[in-house]
């Protein structure tokens, strides 16, 4: 192909030359020189174009050569992007069905991940139902341990009077103790009577002292300052100066006489700076000091009943008046339109109750204002305590009833079978003595009350409370009943003594006993005086095997 092209150029070439020559032979004649030096330029100029198109040939040449390694190339390109199409499509529907298979694989694990939270939603359902259950489990189990215990306590205590009435003191000691211990650590009642009865036997039982005449003894006053001493008055004119001393096994009264006159039929005493004040039913106020020393004021007709300390007066309190005495002598008297029945002072306040039921208060200048009763009852013992800022009132039909200070009483204590003759308080320790000659000692602090608050909380309360909301997994405290005793006689007297812990009781059979109203006090003496455990053969006849094994020492 290319000895055609070379031919075929070079036949031009002549072709031209021959022309050329042929013209400048036929012209030769008429052209000048000039002309055929045009002509040779003109040949020149064809000559340096064939060169060129020589040139251009080979370029030609040269780029067609590159043309076809372009096309070549081009092939192998397209072939290879043929190739790679192919493979692309192949790819794509790889990938496409890749896709679904993981769109489908999506759907199965949305699926699967409902399922899942289905099943973890189910799985803490049942947990919680399982806590739930474990809960009440556990709690029925506390509340069944808490009841046996205190079930327990109770038989122990029966236990450790019986093993003291046959001698076992040291047996019996520590079964009282057990007994006092799982109601304290049960939330028991720890004034359970047994238990307190085995307490106070423990430590030595019931001092008692019998006045001289046996006349009743109508009132006792706590020595101030001077614990485990009292001052008791009867209506046979004794005034005894007691204290309780503690011997080797047990605490005993002695006594001091004062004053022994039958003439004088005494009904309250007072002991203020050193000085005993006894009054008597139809007068005289007898004063006397500790050496027995006696001086008398005479007093209005009247019954009197009462001696109230106001601040560092004293009011003296007959059924139909009232008379301050101050300085040695009587003055100020109000005579009452009405007949009382008890008195107390509350905040420098008189409170007056009347037997007919009313009720009335009167201040330091002698004003007497009429008050809505706290109570609808003729109310027979008064007492406040100013650290508890509680009004003990005992009624007619022998029931006692806190009252806070906002003037709401807050309980009806179930008591005594007859008329209330004397109430006092020791912290939460409420004592009463009536006409059916017990006494009862309650512990205010486990007074179950329906609103929901214990005793503290009510007496800190205003209005009564309806919708206090109780934890129903909460354990209550044991419902309090209250330690009943039984004297030889109406219960007349009952007194707190100075030390806080102990009550003086006086009865109408002319007895005065000292009762320690602290069965925390008693457990503590009992704890110190005990010198060993139950054996493992004494705890499993007394308490059993339900209890595990413990010591207390």
């Amino acid at each position: 192909m290319k000895s055609r092209a070379y031919i075929l150029s070079a036949l031009i070439a002549l072709a031209v030359i021959a022309g050329v020559a042929t013209v400048s032979y036929l012209l030769g004649s008429r052209r000048s020189k000039s002309e055929i030096a045009a002509l040779q330029d003109e040949i020149e100029r064809l000559e340096s174009a064939e060169k060129d198109a020589a040139i251009v040939k080979r370029v030609s040449q040269q780029m067609e050569d590159i043309a076809y390694q372009q096309k070549a190339i081009s092939d192998q390109q397209r072939d290879r992007a043929e190739e790679q199409s192919v493979l692309a499509t192949r790819n794509a529907a790889r990938a496409e069905m890749e896709s679904r298979a993981a769109r489908q694989a999506e759907l199965k694990a949305n699926a699967a991940a409902q399922v899942a939270e289905q099943e973890r939603a189910n799985a803490e359902r049942q947990q919680e139902i399982a806590l739930e259950q474990r809960d009440e489990a556990t709690h029925a189990k506390n509340v069944a341990d808490t009841l046996n215990r205190r079930t327990q306590a109770r038989s122990l205590a029966v236990s450790s009077q019986v093993r003291r009435e046959a001698g076992e003191d040291e047996v019996a000691d520590l079964l009282a103790y057990a007994s006092w211990y799982f109601l304290k650590n049960n939330r028991g009642n720890q004034y359970y009577s047994e238990t307190f009865k085995s307490l106070i036997q423990a430590t030595g039982g019931i001092p008692r002292y019998k006045m001289r005449e046996n006349g009743a003894v109508n009132a006792i006053a706590a020595i101030p300052g001077g614990g485990e001493q009292c001052v008791a008055v009867t209506n046979f004119g004794e005034v005894e100066w007691l204290t309780a001393n503690s011997g080797a096994d047990q605490k005993r009264i002695t006594s001091r006489s004062l004053l022994f006159n039958s003439e004088f039929d005494f009904r309250d005493v007072v002991v203020k700076d050193r000085k005993i004040y006894a009054l008597s039913l139809k007068g005289p106020l007898c004063i006397l000091d500790f050496k027995g020393n006696l001086s008398k004021v005479q007093l209005a007709d009247d019954d009197y009943f009462r001696i109230v300390k106001v601040g560092d007066r004293l009011l003296i309190a007959g059924h139909r008046s009232l008379s301050w005495f101050d300085d040695g002598k009587v003055s100020g008297q109000v005579n009452l339109s009405k007949s009382l029945s008890a008195i107390t002072e509350r905040e420098g306040v008189i409170c007056l109750f009347y037997a007919d039921g009313s009720y009335a208060e009167m201040d330091a200048s002698g004003a007497i204002r009429e008050k809505t009763p706290f109570l609808n009852m003729v109310v027979t013992a008064a007492y406040y305590d100013k650290d508890m800022e509680c009004l003990l009132l005992g009624v007619k039909d022998g029931t006692v009833y806190p009252v806070n200070k906002y003037g709401r009483p807050i309980e009806a204590l179930a008591a005594h079978r007859s008329k209330c003759a004397s109430v006092t308080m020791l912290g939460p320790i409420v004592v009463s003595g009536a006409y059916d000659k017990t006494v009862y000692i309650w512990s205010m602090d486990n007074l179950l009350f329906e609103t929901g608050l214990n005793f503290r909380e009510e007496m800190e309360s205003k209005d009564k409370v309806t919708n206090r909301v109780v934890n129903a997994k909460e354990i209550p405290t044991e419902w309090l009943v209250p330690v009943d005793y039984t004297f030889d006689g109406w219960t007349l007297a009952v007194c707190a003594d100075a030390d806080g812990k102990s009550v003086w009781v006086g009865t109408s059979a002319g007895s005065v006993m000292m009762l320690n109203s602290s069965a925390d006090d008693m457990a503590q003496q009992l704890y110190y005086r005990i010198n060993r455990n139950l054996t493992q053969q004494e705890w499993t006849r007394y308490v059993g095997v339900a209890i595990p094994y413990m010591k207390f020492k």
